[in-house]
């Protein structure tokens, strides 16, 4: 998390609706779900492991539809 918070997140992908996938280099295969919101802003979404990847992204589709533009945690 903390490199993801400097802007680094490392081995990820950009999926659909702005979602990213940010894969974690430990345990099971974590992976974490995020969308940027301006330049600096990070909205974690969810996680979770190559077990569960298909519904952590279905998940995170969901969430990211449903914050508003511009939102950012009350940051904008």
């Amino acid at each position: 998390m903390e490199r993801l918070a400097l802007g680094n997140p490392g081995q990820h992908r950009t999926l659909k609706h702005g979602v990213m996938e940010m894969k974690v280099d430990f345990g099971p295969g974590y992976r974490v779900y995020f969308i940027r919101r301006r330049e600096v802003t990070v909205i974690l979404l969810c996680g979770g492991d190559k077990s569960s990847q298909r519904a952590d992204i279905l998940r995170a589709y969901s969430m990211a539809r449903e914050l508003k533009p511009g939102s950012g945690g009350g940051r904008d």
